[in-house]
Formats: structure tokens, sequence, C-alpha cells
């Protein structure tokens, strides 16, 4: 199984991880969101588990 976490890190920041490692920061969610959603379908076809999370920085 395999793990996307998007993060919000700031009010005009969000990082993407795969698997705890941090691989690209966009400006929007909707940047983040679509780039993650997409390799994550990719890993799905390939047929892989893959689990996605939406967070916020603490």
């Amino acid at each position: 199984m395999e793990h996307f976490v998007v993060t919000r890190t700031s009010e005009d920041l969000w990082s993407v991880s795969h698997d705890g490692e941090t691989f690209a920061s966009y400006p929007t969610e909707e940047e983040a969101l679509s780039v993650t959603f997409a390799r994550a379908a990719e890993r799905r076809r390939a047929g892989i588990v893959v689990i996605v999370v939406v967070t916020q920085a603490q």
C-alpha cells in the first residue's frame, strides 16, 4: 500500500509527498490535488493500493 499526502504548509503553499518523501510544492490546492490524484491513478492502474490524505500542517 502506498500513501500520498497533500499538506497545506502555509496560506500560499501545498506540499505533496509519496510514502513520506516530499516530491513537489504547489501554490494552489487545485494544482496539488490534480497532480496527486493523477499519480495515484497511475499507481492504482499498476495494481497498487493507494491512499490519498489531505491535511494541514500544525
